[in-house]
């Protein structure tokens, strides 16, 4: 198949398993963005964050990887953020969820990528009948790990548009950029899926709609943090007139860059809008 991912990137990859795949078809913060301090307690608790690749148009994402998102949302409850990126010839597809793709630059679909704590990333590149146990595994492994930062969120309607609240906070001394990620996702998409063994035929769950800000990693919130150090921003979102507000969420990731340049992946949080 043509080729649509572009080379990303260096990310930070730890454990890869092979599956089948369809191939690649194509406190205070720095300068600038403080926007004040926390008002709300934010725990020291870790979740996994999955980003997830594939396509309607691709049979293994349908047999294994679409079920595996939805075993990974229904067992794993609070412990998991999933980011679903829709690339290809995929009608959800979009240019954001194309530059997540470009960062990791997975081999073929479905890929999924595991990471928290600031630990290396668990890569999943294709699927297999074991694809749902292995990623649920993984999940409680990073999830069962001590927090270096987390955010709490909350959302209100301001002049038409979703203004999500970021109250964060680091538990260690640190080294390294951390950078705020805002991710607009929705749910109950109904698009045909080659292949779909899951049981909810065809419907679309966490699909990337949008990112927030320039950078799909986000921005910087601080270098080298120290133990207690705490921010707060404030993210803005519009729902686009073709998508159903109560099937959307924002999900906020905090990804680290390390002094090596390697990215890697820190907390997450997620919160549905109503």
């Amino acid at each position: 198949m043509k080729k649509f991912f572009k080379t990303g990137m260096a990310v930070m990859i730890g454990l890869s398993l092979t599956f089948t795949a369809c191939k690649k078809d194509e406190s205070k913060t720095d300068g600038g963005n403080n926007n004040g301090t926390p008002t709300v307690t934010v725990p020291q608790s870790q979740k996994a964050t999955v980003i997830y690749f594939g396509g309607t148009w691709c049979p293994p994402c349908g047999a294994y990887g679409k079920p595996a998102k939805e075993q990974i949302k229904a067992q794993t409850g609070n412990k998991a953020v999933i980011i679903s990126c829709q690339v290809g010839n995929d009608p959800m597809a979009n240019a954001d969820a194309q530059a997540l793709s470009a960062l990791f630059n997975p081999s073929g679909v479905p890929a999924m990528y595991l990471g928290g704590a600031d630990d290396v990333i668990n890569a999943m590149i294709g699927g297999s009948s074991n694809t749902g146990t292995q990623a649920i595994s993984t999940v409680g492994t990073i999830a069962a790990k001590t927090a270096k930062s987390n955010v709490v969120l909350s959302v209100k309607e301001v002049d038409g548009l979703q203004e999500c609240t970021v109250d964060g906070k680091f538990f260690a001394d640190l080294t390294g950029e951390y950078y705020a990620a805002g991710y607009l996702l929705e749910d109950k998409l109904n698009h045909a899926q080659a292949s779909d063994n899951s049981i909810e035929k065809n419907i679309h769950y966490n699909v990337l709609r949008s990112k927030w800000g320039e950078d799909v990693k986000g921005e910087l919130i601080k270098a080298n943090p120290k133990k207690d150090e705490t921010f707060s921003k404030k993210m803005a979102f519009f729902i686009p007139t073709t998508s159903v507000k109560e099937n959307c969420a924002i999900a906020v990731v905090i990804w680290k860059k390390q002094t090596d340049g390697k990215w890697t992946l820190s907390n997450s949080s997620y919160i549905h809008l109503k």
